[in-house]
């Protein structure tokens, strides 16, 4: 098969990872796989890293009626079995392309439990006969897009994954970067990688740091990512008396080797798909706290393979943060159980695999 994946955003986040992920795999099994994404952005230039076809196209918004039609263009010099929208905004234009001619079957991935606001473009984008397919990355994005008004039918769970073997071979190396972080060795560490934006909730986790430190002295936070929002968590972390125990790493690419200096991995999120970071913090074997938040409870089972606490609520993150930092043998069995549940069902030859599957089906039937 030939399968253009379209995606809108310039920067590399957990979407970004899966769709590079997924056309790797896909590339490997002998489909020819192609990247429509803007100019110069990080999913291009790692396209072409590894010698992956990618198109450069100015995408401004859902109605960019002339990004649409060179779009369709595009697919018509080069026709595709599958069209593959990655994105919101690439919802919208492969809808707008297959009404400028485009042939080939859609399919959509929604990977945010962000409510589908009941808007007249919604209603256009989820109730369209135009698209074939829609990926839910949980089963409670399954939900909402049903709710949205998505035939059932049509919406298959196909959870994100995780390349495990950049987990492999890393070693221990939790001297060496507490020691370039500034963290003391002795330091209790909490960790969270995320993209520093309004729904992951780091504000709650700065917050939550109050109590976790009148009960843990030498508690420390690790912040990994990059984002609109740090100006704003320095300033919660100054304003909350903790700033001189935060540490705000910004975007990196070593994340394997990071997490080997945490003791305890924390996803704080009011809103949230099926979270990477959970996944890498289980491959990891480190135990796990989270909020029960989108698909988070789909993967972090309270008591099993983490503990879970309530969204917006800093005095509840703190206690189940507390209790896997005080109670070793349940963060070893939880770190455990969550590295068990990764390696058997989120490595990324499983997603590579639902997804073939889903885009051969609708060939067939076509």
């Amino acid at each position: 098969m030939r399968i253009v994946h379209v995606n809108t955003e310039h920067t590399w986040r957990g979407g970004e990872n899966q769709v590079f992920n997924l056309m790797l795999g896909l590339r490997k099994r002998g489909h020819q796989v192609e990247a429509v994404t803007l100019p110069d952005s990080a999913l291009m230039r790692r396209c072409r890293d590894q010698g992956l076809d990618v198109f450069g196209l100015a995408m401004r918004s859902d109605a960019d009626l002339l990004a649409a039609w060179r779009l369709a263009r595009h697919l018509k010099n080069r026709p595709c079995d599958i069209l593959h929208a990655q994105t919101a905004r690439a919802h919208a234009l492969a809808l707008l392309a297959r009404r400028f001619g485009t042939r080939a079957r859609v399919v959509v991935s929604r990977r945010l439990d962000f409510p589908v606001k009941p808007n007249l473009g919604n209603r256009w984008k989820y109730r369209s006969r135009l698209v074939d397919a829609y990926i839910a990355v949980a089963g409670v994005i399954r939900d909402i897009l049903i709710a949205a008004g998505v035939e059932p039918g049509k919406v298959a769970v196909i959870n994100s994954s995780i390349d495990l073997s950049r987990f492999e071979g890393v070693g221990d190396r939790r001297e060496e970067v507490r020691r370039e972080l500034g963290l003391p060795l002795d330091a209790l560490v909490i960790g969270n990688v995320a993209a520093l934006a309004w729904h992951k909730g780091q504000k709650d986790l700065i917050a939550a740091m109050v109590p976790v430190m009148r009960s843990i002295p030498s508690a420390w936070l690790v912040i990994v990512g990059g984002g609109e929002e740090r100006e704003a968590l320095e300033t919660a972390a100054r304003q909350s008396g903790v700033a001189g125990r935060v540490v705000m790493t910004g975007a990196r690419n070593d994340v394997p080797r990071l997490l080997t200096a945490f003791d305890v991995f924390c996803m704080s999120s009011y809103l949230e798909g099926l979270c990477n970071s959970v996944l890498e913090a289980f491959a990891m074997r480190l135990p796990v706290a989270a909020t029960r938040a989108g698909g988070l409870p789909e993967i972090v089972e309270h008591e099993r393979t983490g503990l879970l606490a309530e969204p917006r609520d800093p005095e509840s993150l703190a206690a189940a943060l507390v209790r896997l930092a005080t109670d070793r043998e349940l963060a070893a069995r939880v770190g455990e159980a969550g590295q068990r549940l990764v390696r058997q069902g989120f490595g990324v030859d499983v997603m590579v695999d639902s997804t073939e599957a889903l885009y051969s089906r609708l060939v067939r039937e076509g």
